[in-house]
């Protein structure tokens, strides 16, 4: 029975994506609407349009996203028989403009290096390199601030306030990265004003004087008089003294007590006493301004310009970093005397495809606008460009744009959207359909946040529903709940009433361990099904650990959640950004490197030695400072401890201190590792794995360290220290681990733009962090920053309320993005224990909505982790046979290549006993001897991977482009005759075999691997074709000059064993090999038929 193929809702809208090629075209794409697969048709429509793929530049958010994007293009253009149109498109994917908008740019940049003021030559500098890069520019901006006489004042007036340095360092790094800014609009210096407190004063002994008003001596607004008195006095004092105290005395003017005192106490109206002590308060706050305005704008302007110069000093070196790239490609579009370089790039890019549009900050919009467009302007004014037909495809969700800390704007998106609305030549597309999800939990989402996300200015887009896919099944409440809910009653209060946050969170933690028990199946009750893909069938099959993913806003509940997934047994994998530097194995590590580092630090040596690398116990330690033994490395040792632990830890750091001349961070932390054998070690902790990875990261990040600083041990400390003190949230390269179910834990904006059957929110009770940014841009683009407390612009409180309001709209997209994770089921968590959370948002959005409680039970069979074991030692004579055995083991290959095997050479028949490789090399005569080539024929290595290569290219047809092509093969292979190389492959080409090739199925250069007796073999078939009775046929180009028997017979030794790893991969015969001798002339053509021997072990 045929199935029916129903319409989607949005197939007008998708038919315009890939018809409409002479429009401009705004997609909304709401989440898991295939908006990769419209992207991909569009531009394998514009290649069957005539569009050269070059001229075409599709730019993605990651690196990831966009090889993805090159291969899903690639496998699109070769689907069918591919029109010429297709293969030119083919050719010329590799060198494409698919990319992020960071390559894009650096493209533009490279083509036009002389207008863009950088070398020809230039470096794109990584995120760990412009991490260290800024800790030399922050050293730069300090020293100015301390020698520069011009800013002295300023710089002690915030000193004297209470600004760190640490406080100047976090204003810095937000001015560094809005470099841009700062040109545009730079800070300027003010003048400080002289100190005069002569008013104040005045003021001070006028609010004095109304104590003489006062009946009773114990009112306690006269009280409070005394502390006004004290300082009065402080402040008189001060007058002419330092400047410090002056300012820290106007910084702790007295306020506490001042709306006391009782009306009948007092002979006068005691509210204006009241109201003048306001004044005087406001009086000397503004007094106070009146010096610290001048200093917050003159120490910032002192940073702006070290930094703005430090910018140059890169484009001057061509050292460029992510943002210098898009900076330095948009202002080559700036400006009348930029045409020629606007007209070469209007002409060679036919189109700009942008991908998650909504994560575009004003920057790559208006480079994409600026390109794009006919016509040229200065620096403001490019939103109004006239964009022709057809040159700008825009595509992207609003409501999953949360990447503001990185500049990405939804005002940029929002006003974007209406100008395509507002423009004839656009068209504006919105897909709806969600292949991701069920029905049933598209129901839940659309209904909760269709409150949760209304249509706000620029600030927050309009909610629109998602469809789900036709053609999925209705949902079956017999596989599960679609959405479920933990904690919708609250957390349980403890035994002194009261519910904390760490308690929440805990029971937060044992229920989402509970979901999984009852979700897995391991809670005395059927698994959950999941619903396979439409490419599935919508097949239903139980939930595994690693469907399952527990997505967290922050990372403060993960702490809990580790230990409720540890206490019930459920491996998980912690897959985010994470506190890298502040774990304890790490720590552990680099508190050793600082006992060496600085023999002078006492402690340091004690806390490594009592640390888990070398395990000395505090009575241990007690004896040794008992003995007068001291605290460095180099004295000795008290007699009667010289065998001790201690002793033995000590001269070993001793001993690794000396080589800190010649070791680098990375090699002495290599040393330490194998040496205290931390990676065994942790097997016994439930999370060994995380704990491999991480020491492994931070290896290889002080490697990079290294690389980019030359520095030594002392300055690598300083900046990992940075990365401690400061928290600082480092993204570990995580490597999948395939051994394991595992659960996964990720944040939320680590899982934008991925999928999972089943997906738990978790975290969001607790409130939002309150912590100020430290650099904000107002309404009309001018700096507000803050340092701390009341020390900030004037204008920063003004634009913080503005920030706050997208960052509130940003919060309920971020609850959209988790949501829409989820494939099968939902559990969202509504544990809450602040008003203005998360999950509160989510509750009261949720209240329409239909989902169950998730009922946990209380008596779950048990599933407690198998602790590790540690055997008994072997006998000596047992483990002596056994490393004889792992000896021999370990002496064979892993892997070997088929050429080897097929030549009889010891390592390529390693691993393989004498049957089997007889197995691979029984054939019944070696056949005919080709004759000798032409005597002066190029030969060798490199002649024939040259003459494999043009054929690859060629695809077996001789077309137009065969010389030109041969010509760039041979001079890049280094060979002196490309007019040979082509005639020697136009033999290939023109034999019986290749030309019946040619006319049919066929694959060239094709890897095949297979596994033999537990050893890998693997090689590379040079041309298999299917012949008409669909049989395979095996051939093999030779450039031989001359063939010996024995050489012959190697070769019809390799086919065999292509052969051979055919049929058993693909159960399908291989009826004939073939070997092509190419010449000068006619090619040789050797055959050998065989019989299939797929049923034999290889």
């Amino acid at each position: 029975m045929k199935t029916e193929v129903l319409e989607l809702v949005d197939q007008t809208d998708r038919s315009l994506i890939e018809q409409e090629l002479e429009a401009n075209i705004f997609v909304e794409a709401g989440a898991g609407s295939g908006k990769t697969h419209e992207l991909v048709e569009r531009i394998c429509a514009m290649v069957d349009a005539g569009v050269e793929l070059k001229s075409v530049a599709a730019i993605t958010f990651t690196e990831k996203a966009a090889g993805e994007l090159r291969e899903r293009v690639r496998r699109q253009l070769n689907d069918a028989d591919p029109t010429e149109l297709r293969v030119r498109a083919l050719n010329q994917l590799d060198t494409a403009p698919i990319g992020t908008i960071h390559s894009f740019a650096a493209r533009i940049i490279s083509e036009h290096p002389i207008e863009a003021g950088v070398p020809p030559l230039i470096t794109v500098v990584d995120e760990l390199r412009s991490q260290i890069a800024f800790t030399r520019r922050w050293e730069a901006a300090r020293q100015k601030l301390f020698t520069d006489p011009s800013i002295d004042d300023a710089l002690r007036i915030l000193l004297a306030v209470g600004v760190s340095l640490d406080h100047l360092q976090n204003v810095a790094a937000d001015l560094d990265a809005n470099w841009d800014r700062l040109e545009s609009h730079p800070p300027r210096k003010r003048q400080i004003p002289a100190v005069d407190l002569g008013p104040l004063l005045r003021q001070t002994s006028e609010v004095l004087a109304h104590a003489d008003h006062c009946t009773d001596p114990a009112d306690k607004l006269l009280t409070a008089f005394e502390h006004i008195k004290s300082w009065h006095g402080g402040l008189a004092e001060a007058e002419t003294g330092e400047l410090g105290l002056v300012l820290e005395l106007l910084h702790s003017v007295p306020q506490k007590g001042l709306s006391g005192g009782q009306r009948g106490n007092w002979s006068i109206n005691v509210a204006d006493v009241r109201s003048s002590c306001k004044d005087l308060a406001e009086q000397a706050t503004a007094l106070l301004n009146s010096f610290v305005q001048p200093a917050v704008e003159t120490v910032t302007a002192a940073m702006a310009e070290v930094l703005v110069q430090a910018a140059r000093e890169r484009q001057h070196s061509g050292e460029l970093e992510y943002h210098d790239l898009l900076i330095h490609a948009r202002d080559l579009l700036v400006g009348d005397d930029k045409r020629t370089v606007h007209a070469a790039l209007h002409n060679r890019y036919r189109c700009i495809m942008l991908d998650e549009f909504q994560d575009t900050d004003p920057v790559q919009a208006e480079l994409a606008s600026r390109i794009t467009a006919e016509a040229v302007c200065g620096p403001d004014g490019w939103e109004q460009l006239s964009i022709p037909p057809g040159r700008l495809f825009t595509v992207g969700d609003p409501k999953q744009s949360i990447y503001r800390f990185r500049r990405a704007d939804i005002a940029t998106y929002l006003g974007a959207q209406q100008r395509f609305a507002d423009d004839q030549n656009s068209n504006i597309a919105s897909l709806q359909t969600n292949f991701r999800s069920t029905g049933s939990l598209l129901e839940w989402i659309n209904a909760t946040f269709g409150e949760l996300i209304t249509a706000s200015g620029t600030i927050q887009p309009e909610y629109r529903a998602l469809t789900p896919d036709p053609q999925r099944p209705e949902w079956d409440l017999e596989h599960g709940p679609a959405v479920a809910v933990i904690g919708r009653a609250g957390a349980q209060p403890s035994e002194s009433g009261k519910v904390s946050a760490d308690g929440m969170r805990r029971q937060e933690a044992a229920d989402v361990a509970g979901a999984i028990r009852i979700a897995t199946g391991t809670a005395g009750q059927p698994a959950w099904q999941k619903q396979s893909k439409r490419s599935g069938g919508f097949k239903p099959s139980p939930v595994e650990l690693k469907d399952i993913c527990v997505l967290i806003p922050t990372r403060t509940s993960l702490a809990a959640l580790e230990d409720a997934l540890d206490e019930a047994g459920i491996e998980y994998r912690a897959e985010a950004s994470s506190l890298v530097y502040s774990t304890q194995e790490v720590t552990d590590l680099l508190l050793a490197l600082r006992a060496i580092s600085n023999t002078a630090d006492e402690a340091a040596l004690v806390l490594t030695l009592r640390s888990a690398m070398f395990g000395c116990g505090d009575d241990e330690l007690f004896e040794w400072k008992k003995a007068e033994g001291r605290w460095n490395l180099f004295s000795p040792a008290p007699d009667a401890l010289k065998e001790s632990t201690v002793a033995h830890s000590v001269q070993y750091l001793a001993a690794l201190c000396r080589d800190i001349e010649v070791l680098t961070p990375a090699e002495l932390m290599e040393r330490l590792v194998n040496d205290r054998r931390m990676l065994e070690a942790a097997i016994d902790a439930p999370r060994y794995r995380d704990v491999w990875r991480r020491l492994r990261f931070v290896i290889d990040q002080a490697r990079a360290w290294t690389e980019a600083t030359h520095g030594g041990l002392r300055d690598y400390l300083v900046w990992a220290g940075v990365q401690q003190e400061e928290n600082s949230r480092v993204k570990e390269a995580v490597v999948p681990e395939t051994d394991v179910q595992a659960v996964r834990i990720m944040t939320i904006h680590a899982s934008k733009g991925l999928e999972f059957p089943m997906v738990i929110l978790a975290g969001t009770g607790s409130g939002p962090n309150n912590q100020k940014a430290a650099a904000l841009w107002d309404q009309s683009a001018q700096l507000q920053v803050h340092f701390i407390g009341d020390i900030r612009s004037a204008g920063y409180g003004t634009a913080e309320e503005v920030e706050k309001q997208f960052d509130d709209a940003e919060r309920r997209r971020l609850l959209y993005v988790a949501c829409t994770r989820a494939e099968s089921h939902l559990v969202v968590s509504h544990y809450v224990n602040a008003k203005n959370s998360l999950g509160q948002l989510l509750k009261e959005a949720a209240e329409g909505a239909s989902a169950p409680d998730l009922e946990i039970p209380e008596d779950m069979p048990e599933q407690a982790r198998t602790p590790h074991e540690v055997r008994p030692v072997e006998e000596f004579d047992v483990w002596q046979q056994d490393r004889g055995a792992w000896q021999k083991s370990s002496a064979k290959a892993s892997s070997t290549s088929v050429t080897a095997t097929a030549k009889g050479t010891e390592s390529g028949l390693a691993g393989l006993d004498s049957d089997g490789a007889a197995r691979f090399v029984s054939l019944e005569e070696a056949g005919k001897v080709p004759s000798f080539a032409e005597p002066g024929a190029e030969h060798g290595t490199d002649f024939g991977t040259a003459l494999h290569r043009l054929l690859e290219l060629s695809d077996l047809r001789e077309t137009g482009n065969f010389d030109a092509l041969a010509q760039r093969i041979a001079s890049a292979a280094g060979l002196e005759d490309p007019a040979g190389l082509a005639e020697r492959a136009r033999s290939a080409l023109r034999s019986a075999p290749v030309q019946r090739a040619a006319d049919r199925e066929h694959w060239l250069e094709l890897p095949v691997v297979t596994s033999v007796d537990g050893m890998t073999l693997e090689g590379i078939i040079d041309l298999m074709y299917r012949e008409d009775n669909g049989a395979l046929v095996i051939a093999d180009f030779k450039t031989d000059i001359s063939v010996t028997q024995e050489r012959l017979m190697s070769y019809w030794r390799q086919l065999s064993t292509y052969a051979r790893m055919v049929e058993r991969i693909t159960g399908q015969t291989v009826s004939e090999l073939v070997l092509i001798f190419c010449r000068a002339g006619e090619a040789e053509v050797v055959r050998q038929s065989r019989q299939s021997k797929a049923d034999d072990d290889l």
